[in-house]
Order: C-alpha cells, then structure tokens, then sequence
C-alpha cells in the first residue's frame, strides 16, 4: 500500500460514516485487504493519528457542531455521536475544548465572532430541496482550506482541456472547530469516466439554505462571513452536521448550500 491519502480514501469514508460506533479490526481488513496492523501504520503515518483518536475526533467535533447548530438536549447528542452516557461524553468533551457542552452551547456567539466581525455584505438567502447527485470525488487534507490546496487539486482533475458538466466541493469539516490541519477539502465532478484514485459517492439528498458568492473564489470567506453573521443574530432555522457543498457555476459565481437540519 502506498502511504499516501488518495489511496486510503475508501477505508476513510467507511471511518467517517461510521464514526458512532466501534469499528473493527476485521472490518478494516476486509475494505483494505491488509493487516489492521500495517493499515494503522499508514493511517498513522498520513493523519499524524490514530484511527481511534481520528474517530473521537470526528465525534466530539460533530457533537460541537450539534450543539452550536441545533437545539437537541446534550444527552441526545450524546448518543447521536456515540457515548452511551452524558458523563463520559462531557469529560471527552471538556478534555479536547477545555469547556463543558453546556458552556459551548451557551457561548457559540464567541465561536464565530472572530471571523465574522467587520463584515456587511448583504446574502440572499434560499432554503430548497437537492435531489441526490452521483458523483467522483477525491479529498485532500486543505489545512484551513488554503485556496493554494485547492487550486492545486482542481488542476489535477480539471485540466483546460476537459470541463465537466458540474462541479462542487465539499467542506468536510468547520474550521472554526476542527483542527486547521485536519480540514478535508473534496472536489466533486458528474463524470463516467472514472477518473482515478476518486471514490463514487451522492451529495445532496435534502433541505439546504443557498446563497451565492459573487467574485473570484479567493473572496470566498468573506460571503462566508455574511452567512454566519446573519446566521447568529436572526436564526430562523436550524443547521446540520453534514457536509456544506459549494457548487461552482463560473469562476464568478459559487452557490453555496449548507444542509438544514430535520
């Protein structure tokens, strides 16, 4: 096996979905067809972690996102995410933030006033349903989502030769919880070629709020900005957990679609 990300993405998705659960040494084996044990050496070797640290990481920063973006009761969330009691879920918790999960409901404000102040962009907001989309995709870990990253993987896939009929990214994770060396950046295209190294995969399949960034992606945080912004001081509706996709239109134009929770 080769120790680089591309290679490992399909045992990694299976990880992410299965996040709330134990998973097994056998069940590892059997998608990669190698030993658990040379498995968590390449694992380890690429995410600077462990499958299971990797694991309660996804849980804890899934139950923070829950948190801040939903009105579940903590113990609700507690199991959503995979601790079978409020009590070893608040001290994993209080552990990776230093702050009880009630403290961190209480306080979301703090989370996003950082990156939100000094901005007033006007967004129009849409909330509509997505049919689910068949597409190929490929992560890569884009620490905070560097546009350098990106761009780099987008010319990988897109050469100016070929342009697909759609393409989208997905935002994996929320910066503003997660690690910026652990955020994973997807690029997603409608093709059947089957390009390598990427994984077939459906995005969408719900309730989304749209909005629509205007100008060259590199300004992309500041429509970003907006969003939260208006978000915080007038929440209308609730957010979920899952991925955000952006939907490339023209290098000008960039829907944005954050999924709805319930």
């Amino acid at each position: 096996m080769e120790s680089n990300f591309n290679d490992i993405q399909k045992i990694v998705s299976h990880i992410e979905a299965n996040f709330d659960r134990e998973i097994t040494a056998h069940e590892i084996e059997s998608i990669s067809h190698y030993s658990y044990r040379n498995f968590q050496r390449v694992f380890f070797k690429i995410f600077n972690e462990t499958i299971s640290g990797f694991q309660k990481r996804l849980r804890l920063e899934n139950s923070y996102k829950k948190l801040i973006y939903t009105e579940d009761r903590i113990s609700e969330i507690a199991w959503q995410v995979g601790y079978f009691n409020i009590q070893s879920f608040s001290k994993a918790f209080k552990k990776q933030y230093s702050i009880s999960p009630a403290e961190a409901r209480k306080q979301k404000q703090g989370v996003f006033q950082k990156f939100i102040e000094n901005n007033h962009t006007d967004l129009k907001l849409d909330v509509k349903y997505k049919d689910a989309v068949p597409v190929v995709c490929k992560f890569i870990k884009a620490k905070d989502y560097n546009n350098q990253e990106i761009d780099e993987l987008w010319k990988e896939i897109e050469p100016e030769t070929e342009i697909f009929e759609a393409a989208y990214g997905i935002i994996r994770d929320q910066p503003l919880i997660t690690s910026y060396s652990h955020c994973r950046y997807g690029a997603a295209v409608t093709s059947d070629d089957g390009l390598k190294g990427f994984l077939k995969r459906d995005i969408f399949g719900g309730r989304y709020v749209k909005f629509t960034h205007y100008g060259p992606y590199a300004d992309i945080l500041e429509t970003y900005r907006s969003f939260y912004r208006y978000w915080l001081s007038d929440q209308q509706f609730l957010l979920d957990n899952s991925d955000v996709i952006e939907e490339y239109e023209s290098p000008e134009v960039t829907h944005i679609y954050f999924p709805l929770y319930g």
